[in-house]
């Protein structure tokens, strides 16, 4: 009964999503408000020298004043990237069962993510991460680029409200410059020296600035900056340890 049930709703949401055509509602019809949005973090990215590859991980951000009870993402990309895999870690739908990514990585990159409630509570209204689009970053002489699309046999960007009706969120396409920076250059001169041991000091217990990109602090590549990245490059500088690594800051 229950697989029945699911097996319903999901062909019911996707049934909705279909029967929206071109001319279905910008905004949330029961919703006169703010409209509702997507768009993308951070607006930079950044490619670690002299030869790559980087990581890049692209929130995917919306917010919602009114209650949905489904959502359709498909997205375009295109630039200096290979697609790897998309994460909800820290989503507002994490909670969900039901998140679908579907991907067609031949010819145009598109990848599609949809998201019902079945036996969860509806998604409240909010703001936060819808997913993490996760790319490895192979050149930096370009800019990256993600866009909405047409994603067949009928799907577009889509929340869709209690009643149902189908209504399309404002979006903001996302263009982002990639950085190159050097793996250990915490005050971003471009050298990799004591002073940056000192600067990753003073972020880390003195209230300092952060590094610049905040990547090139997380000297191990262990995906965060903490006192480890600080003991790896006086290793590195004193003591004839390994190169700083490329990092992977979240």
């Amino acid at each position: 009964m229950k697989g029945a049930r699911i097996f319903f709703y999901s062909v019911l949401f996707l049934g909705l999503i279909f029967a929206f055509s071109p001319t279905y509602a910008q905004q949330d019809p029961n919703d006169p408000g703010y409209p509702d949005s997507v768009f993308f973090t951070p607006n930079e990215l950044y490619y670690p020298l002299p030869s790559g590859p980087g990581l890049a991980f692209i929130h995917i951000f919306f917010t919602n004043d009114d209650s949905i009870s489904g959502i359709s993402a498909p997205f375009i990309f295109s630039g200096p990237i290979v697609y790897d895999s998309v994460s909800f870690k820290e989503s507002r739908i994490e909670y969900l069962e039901y998140k679908t990514v579907n991907e067609d990585l031949i010819g145009e990159k598109k990848i599609l993510i949809g998201a019902i409630p079945v036996e969860e509570d509806i998604i409240g209204s909010g703001r936060g991460y819808l997913a993490t689009l996760c790319f490895s970053i192979i050149g930096y002489a370009d800019t990256v680029e993600i866009d909405t699309v047409f994603f067949p046999p009928n799907m577009r960007l889509t929340f869709v409200t209690l009643d149902p009706k189908g209504y399309k969120p404002i979006f903001t396409k996302g263009v982002f410059l990639i950085i190159p920076y050097k793996p250990g250059d915490a005050d971003y001169n471009m050298n990799v020296d004591v002073s940056d041991v000192i600067y990753l000091i003073n972020y880390l217990f003195k209230g300092g600035p952060p590094p610049y990109p905040l990547v090139a602090g997380d000297v191990d590549g262990n995906c965060k900056v903490d006192v480890a990245d600080v003991i790896y490059l006086i290793n590195y500088l004193f003591k004839g340890g390994p190169p700083p690594q490329p990092g992977c800051v979240w």
